[in-house]
C-alpha cells in the first residue's frame, strides 16, 4: 500500500526544535521564533490563534475532556470537516509562561452534535491526562473556565485514504483519541469496519465499558499498562453494554459511534482491557481479529487493511517497534515488538 511506506517522515512544524515524543498527544517542542502579526484568527497550521475554554468534564481523577471555543469566532469549519472524513490530526497546545507546546488529538464531534459556521463547527474537544511532571497537561488542568489556550493546527498525522476498508486499532489509554477519529472517518464508508483493542489503567477510565466480543482466557505473553507481565489470565466480559447512564463519557460516545456505524457499513466493535482487573490485550486477542477478518475476506473483493498503534512510547514499542528520528523528523521505522512476529499479510502497520 503506496500510502504507508516502511519508513515515513513525519515533516517538523514551522520553527520548533523536537524535545520529546511520544503518542499523539505527546510530542514536545520549543519555540525559537515568535508569530507573524499577520496570523489569520482561524485554525492554522502557522500561527498560535487565542481559543476560550468553554468547559472541563472529568474523566476519572487524572482526566478530563477539554472543550474550546475559537475566540474570536472565526471558522474553518469546510477545511477541518474535509480533514475529518479521511485523517488522524492533531493540534499543537502552547504553555505560555514555558514557551513549549504539546500535541493533542482532538475527540471527534459527538454523534448527532449540531454542526454550523456559528456554534460547534468552532469547538474541539481534547481528552487530557495530567501526567506526572508535565508541563503542558498540569497547566492545562489547572486552568479555570473561561480561561485563554492558544492552539495551532491542524497536523495531520496519518491519512486514512479511501480504499481503507478495514482497521484494528490498538489503543492505550488517551491513545483511544485518534481510534475514535478513524472510527468517525470510516463512518461514511461502506462497507467499512473497525475493530478497537482499549487498554487502561484502571476501570474509571472506561467506565461501562463492556466487550462486544468475548475475552477467551490464554496464557502467553501480554501487554498491561504498569507492567510487561500480566499477573492473571482476561475474564470473560458480558456480550452487552450497560445502561447508558452507568457509562462514562467516552465510553457513551464510543456506543453512540457504534451505532452509527451500523446503519452505514459492517460496524464498529470494542474491547476493553484494565490492569487493575488483570485483564491485558494478548496477541492472542489480535491474532484472533486476524484470522477473523481473513475468514470473512475468502471471497473478493479484496479489502485494504490496516493496523494502527497508539499510546505511551512503552505500548507502542511492545506491539510495533519504536519510531524513530531522521535529518531531524520524526519516522516511522522498521516494524518491531510482538507484530512483526505475526502473521500480518494483507494488513499494513501505522504507529502513531
Amino acid at each position: 500500500m503506496a500510502w504507508l511506506p516502511s519508513i515515513l517522515i513525519r515533516p517538523q512544524s514551522g520553527a520548533l526544535i523536537v524535545l520529546g515524543t511520544s503518542a499523539l498527544g505527546g510530542a514536545a517542542y520549543r519555540f525559537l521564533s515568535t508569530p507573524d502579526d499577520s496570523e489569520s484568527s482561524s485554525l492554522n497550521p502557522h500561527t498560535f490563534v487565542p481559543y476560550t475554554l468553554i468547559s472541563k468534564q472529568q474523566i476519572s481523577p487524572t482526566s478530563s475532556i477539554f472543550t474550546l471555543r475559537n475566540r474570536e469566532g472565526s471558522s474553518n469549519s469546510q477545511a477541518l470537516k474535509d480533514i475529518w472524513k479521511q485523517s488522524v490530526w492533531s493540534v499543537q497546545l502552547k504553555q505560555p509562561q514555558l514557551q513549549i507546546a504539546r500535541a493533542y488529538t482532538p475527540l471527534p464531534p459527538p454523534v448527532g452534535a449540531p454542526e454550523d459556521e456559528h456554534g460547534e463547527a468552532q469547538e474541539l474537544r481534547l481528552l487530557v491526562r495530567k501526567e506526572e511532571g508535565g508541563e503542558v497537561s498540569t497547566y492545562i488542568h489547572k486552568l479555570p473556565e473561561q480561561s485563554t489556550i492558544e492552539l495551532r493546527g491542524p497536523n495531520v498525522e496519518c491519512e486514512v485514504p479511501h480504499n481503507v476498508r478495514e482497521v484494528l486499532f490498538l489503543a492505550g489509554g488517551t491513545g483511544i483519541a485518534p481510534a475514535m477519529q478513524v472510527a468517525h472517518a470510516l463512518n461514511g464508508r461502506p462497507g467499512a469496519r473497525m475493530h478497537i483493542l482499549w487498554a487502561n489503567r484502571r476501570r474509571e477510565d472506561c467506565v461501562g465499558g463492556r466487550n462486544d466480543s468475548l475475552q477467551t482466557p490464554v496464557s502467553g505473553r501480554r501487554w498491561g499498562w504498569r507492567s510487561m507481565l500480566g499477573l492473571g489470565e482476561p475474564v470473560p466480559a458480558e456480550n452487552t453494554a450497560p445502561p447508558a447512564e452507568k457509562q462514562g463519557i467516552i465510553v457513551k460516545e464510543l456506543e453512540a459511534l457504534k451505532h452509527q456505524s451500523q446503519a452505514h457499513n459492517q460496524g464498529l466493535s470494542v474491547e476493553y482491557f484494565v490492569d487493575d482487573e488483570k485483564s491485558f490485550i494478548e496477541p492472542a486477542n489480535v491474532a484472533r481479529h486476524l484470522k477473523i477478518s481473513t475468514q470473512k475476506d475468502a471471497t473478493p473483493p479484496k479489502r485494504s487493511k490496516v493496523i494502527l498503534v497508539s499510546g505511551p512510547d512503552g505500548f507502542i514499542e511492545y506491539w510495533a517497534g519504536r519510531k524513530v528520528w531522521v535529518a531531524g523528523r520524526e519516522a516511522q521505522g522498521p516494524l518491531g515488538g510482538i507484530l512483526s512476529q505475526m502473521d500480518l499479510r494483507g494488513w499494513q502497520v501505522y504507529k502513531l
